[in-house]
């Protein structure tokens, strides 16, 4: 049980290991709510022609009184080199 317990523990230190590694070199630029306003903080980034990462955290399981309400969150990253345009190209809006 311990072992089994031991390697779960490491498992997980090494999957964040590696997530932190490869995400290092990308910043969190803007977090979006909904699929407007996504679409919206995309085309304007990718019009500037700025590389960019998206990643969805866990929502859960919506309920039915929720599940039409988009309430979806998108963290936008972009590389640390174009985090300057993509500050230019948000305030532009």
């Amino acid at each position: 049980m311990y072992i089994v317990v031991g390697i779960l523990a490491l498992v997980f230190i090494f999957i964040s290991l590696i997530q932190t590694l490869l995400n290092r070199n990308w910043k969190l630029i803007y977090t979006a709510y909904g699929n407007v306003e996504y679409f919206k903080i995309i085309a304007i980034l990718k019009t500037e022609g700025i590389k960019l990462k998206i990643e969805t955290p866990y929502r859960g399981i919506d309920s039915r009184n929720t599940r039409f309400k988009d309430n979806t969150q998108y963290d936008i990253y972009v590389k640390k080199d174009e985090e300057h345009l993509a500050i230019k190209a948000l305030q532009k809006r």
